[in-house]
């Protein structure tokens, strides 16, 4: 064996060595990124389970402090005007609750929303 075909054979191995270690890193940032966006998306859920389903809900705007994660939330419940069912009756009573995430990753901002409809009465006690 020359001195060249150690020297090509090095070269090939290193390249594909490399190649591995940076596919290897990219999938690990991927990973990283997806368990950061289903830890939003349970915060997120958890947060709208905790202001939709109180007994009595009225209209609120509430920012919520960042916590150690740096994500802050964004409350908003408010009143549905002007809705109408199939058969042209408006429909009252219901309540349109949306909370926000805003926070960085990799020094980009990234947001993250859901919503949902509900009806002031749902929870309300049984008399």
């Amino acid at each position: 064996m020359t001195l060249f075909e150690v020297i090509l054979a090095l070269a090939l191995f290193t390249t594909a060595a490399v190649a591995l270690v940076v596919t290897i890193n990219t999938i690990g940032q991927a990973v990283l990124e997806a368990r950061n966006m289903r830890a939003v998306q349970q915060a997120i859920e958890s947060i709208m389970d905790e202001y939709s389903k109180q007994p009595t809900i009225t209209e609120l705007d509430k920012d919520l402090k960042p916590g150690a994660d740096g994500i802050a939330f964004r409350v908003r419940i408010k009143a549905v005007d002007k809705l109408m069912n199939q058969d042209g009756v408006a429909l009252t009573g219901l309540y349109q609750v949306q909370v926000q995430a805003k926070w960085k990753e990799n020094n980009q901002p990234m947001h993250m929303e859901a919503e949902t409809l509900r009806y002031a009465g749902m929870y309300a006690p049984v008399q």
